[in-house]
């Protein structure tokens, strides 16, 4: 394998110019012209870097660790191959850990930082309390992506939850729906009138448009724990056995709203003329079930490369323009509302 003493002799340049052309580091004493014959020469002789010897110079393991709920879940699978393609451009590993919801499994993932097993750590979801989670933060690198911490410190990509779902609400009572039910893959609904995490802020988007119209959420109508297409079925189950039904149902995921939509054919039910389905995230499935979804669309992949983008800038010292970035959510109007 060739190295950069082998593309130096060839240059006739010093290995350390050939570190600098090939770390594209700038340097005015070094032409153009001998820019491209190293590139050139690299190419030639089939360079590839020791990634486990700059990782020891460095003391560096070039791995980052994912921690996701769920991977089966499409739209955590779909933000980790986005986080991961962009760590792979970037020369580094993932190792990615499933917490199936357990605080205990989030902080096992933790402790790679605290044995140098991982560089740094990207968060996709939370599970323990903010304060424990930072203390990790002398081991090395916590980014967070698709939720928020009050901490302007931390590295952090998120989709505006809050704006995303007071957008599609606002568009299901422009359609004339005013029975609005509303779902979330969480134990509980909780409201903060404070940026707070993603189950909070889309409550709070939610009310606000609901208020717009002087209207006021159902207790009858609010639904946990959805999130499977099961779940989805077993809502609008319920739904159908009530005396008093919603003539709209936000179904917080479009798996949920998929189930929807099939318990909905079994039931012959018409979508949306007797009931309108809202999804949320605009995955592959949405636009493939027997009712396409109007949906509200999360940017995965912008989420994924910004966040992976984030991390390695900063391990390698590089300046990070912003270290907290919130993207717009829009809504999908396709044939389910």
């Amino acid at each position: 394998m060739a190295t950069m003493k082998d593309i130096a002799r060839e240059a006739s340049v010093s290995v350390a110019t050939v570190s600098m052309v090939l770390n594209n580091k700038p340097n005015s004493r070094i032409s153009k012209h001998k820019r491209e014959e190293i590139e050139r020469l690299a190419r030639k002789l089939n360079y590839h870097p020791n990634f486990a010897a700059i990782s020891l110079s460095k003391q560096q393991s070039l791995n980052i660790a994912l921690i996701v709920p769920d991977i089966t879940n499409p739209f955590f699978s779909e933000l980790v191959a986005a986080i991961e393609r962009t760590a792979d451009e970037r020369s580094y590993k993932t190792v990615i850990v499933q917490t199936f919801g357990q605080k205990s499994h989030e902080l096992n993932a933790l402790e790679f930082l605290k044995t140098n097993q991982v560089d740094a750590v990207i968060m996709c979801a939370i599970e323990n309390d903010w304060d424990l989670i930072k203390q990790y933060r002398q081991y090395g690198l916590i980014g967070i992506c698709n939720e928020y911490v009050a901490d302007p410190e931390v590295l952090m990509v998120r989709a505006d939850q809050e704006g995303g779902m007071y957008a599609g609400t606002k568009y299901l009572l422009n359609r004339g729906y005013r029975k609005l039910a509303f779902c979330t893959g969480q134990q509980a609904i909780r409201y903060n009138d404070k940026l707070e995490d993603l189950n909070s802020d889309r409550y709070r988007g939610y009310l606000r448009a609901l208020r717009e119209f002087d209207l006021e959420p159902a207790v009858e109508w609010q639904f946990t724990d959805v999130g499977t297409i099961a779940d989805g079925q077993d809502v609008l189950q319920r739904i159908m056995v009530m005396k008093h039904r919603p003539d709209a149902v936000i179904a917080g995921s479009d798996q949920a709203a998929a189930g929807m939509i099939a318990e909905a054919q079994t039931m012959q039910l018409k979508v949306p003329e007797e009931l309108a389905v809202l999804g949320f995230d605009d995955q592959p499935l949405s636009q493939v079930v027997a009712r396409p979804l109007t949906t509200i669309h999360q940017p995965v992949h912008e989420i994924g490369d910004r966040i992976a983008n984030m991390v390695a800038d900063d391990l390698e010292e590089k300046t990070v323009e912003a270290r907290q970035v919130v993207l717009p959510l829009s809504v999908v109007v396709r044939q389910s509302v």
